[in-house]
């Protein structure tokens, strides 16, 4: 089997991952080349991937767009498009069992729909305006399978898409080493500082519970972080950590008492959730996005959203809830090999409809 995976543009496949979307794809890269599968990746140059096509060596400074300034001109669409154009070129060129495109761009869509190869988009958020744009141009004729990674996602593409495949974002186990036996009473968020992931609101909720708070994350030079998270920092109950890499987080994680997942817009994957569960460390969550398809009454609590008494009175009895339960709940449900096997039956049975039409 001869596969060609489509990384967003934006980050390089390699640690410390610019985002889940990143780290999720350069498992898939790497795990199906384990299993013995030939991928080629087209990805940021940096990527650290066996058969890499860069899809911005041509864009280094100094490039003609650099000195291009117009009202009407946007040099990250024009730079993009020609991107897009250069891979399908060269995938048109290549022959290759199945494409798998992993981009956040809406271009991949409407080009992947001409392809000759069977090409595959794995919608990993909600519908943007442009990708609601590409579904729509490709409607009355589509030449291509989707998947999404939650029911939550199925269900806002249901109005462009007839009931696309689910195959949940999953973790590499081995990353994410479980405590049983901690004593602290530190709760713990962690992710991008920003208002749609809310910790503000985590550290209300801890402060109302009366439970130290650790935060780590990116984002400290943001509005965002200067209004309403800085001036918490006053609270000796909190403590910032700032941007850690996966084993620095896995350290605190895995010692903390709970996970306070806090976002206010609909996580389409939520991957710290699985990430804590894996460290053997339960999750209160709002019941918002995936949470609910993850966290079930033996690893968590799912709370009214953005009630943040509810969330304190829950996290004041975060002992109720068995480590090793969370341990096993992620191997069981969070496993990226369990993931893996979905995407290559997936695989097989397109490559298995091919063979019957011809």
């Amino acid at each position: 089997m001869k596969i060609a995976i489509i990384a967003d543009h934006r980050h390089a496949l390699k640690k410390p991952y610019g985002g889940g979307l990143a780290m999720v794809t350069h498992k898939i890269v790497q795990k199906l080349s384990e299993k013995g599968i030939q991928v080629d990746v087209y990805a940021k140059s940096g990527s650290e991937c066996q058969n890499l096509h860069a899809l911005d060596d041509h864009f280094a400074e100094g490039s003609p767009f650099s000195c291009i300034r117009s009202e009407n001109y946007n040099p990250i669409e024009i730079k993009n498009a020609i991107i897009y154009a250069e891979i399908f070129q060269d995938l048109e060129r290549n022959e290759y069992d199945i494409v798998h495109n992993h981009s956040l761009n809406y271009l991949p869509i409407i080009l992947g729909n001409r392809l000759k190869t069977r090409f595959v988009t794995t919608l990993h958020t909600m519908a943007f305006p442009e990708i609601k744009f590409a579904l729509d141009y490709i409607k009355e004729e589509s030449h291509q399978e989707f998947i999404v990674v939650s029911e939550s996602l199925r269900d806002q593409y249901s109005k462009f898409l007839n009931f696309p495949k689910v195959i949940r974002n999953a973790i590499d186990l081995n990353d994410w080493k479980p405590n049983f036996e901690t004593n602290n009473e530190y709760c713990m968020w962690f992710g991008s500082i920003c208002k749609e992931k809310a910790p503000h609101l985590a550290i209300e909720v801890a402060i109302k519970a009366n439970k130290p708070i650790i935060l780590a994350g990116r984002g400290k030079n943001s509005e965002y972080f200067e209004r309403f998270v800085a001036p918490l920092l006053k609270n000796p109950l909190v403590s910032y950590v700032g941007e850690q890499d996966r084993s620095q987080i896995n350290r605190l994680l895995r010692n903390a008492s709970a996970l306070l997942f806090t976002s206010v817009w609909d996580e389409p994957s939520a991957l710290a959730i699985s990430e804590s569960l894996a460290s053997g460390t339960p999750v209160l969550s709002w019941d918002k996005g995936v949470a609910s398809e993850i966290i079930t009454e033996e690893v968590g609590q799912i709370c009214e959203p953005i009630d943040t008494n509810a969330m304190a009175e829950a996290l004041k009895n975060i002992d109720k809830f068995d480590r090793k339960a969370c341990r096993k709940y992620a191997e069981e449900n969070c496993n990226i090999d369990n993931m893996i096997e979905e995407y290559i039956q997936f695989y097989e049975s397109l490559i298995e409809e091919n063979a019957e039409v011809y």
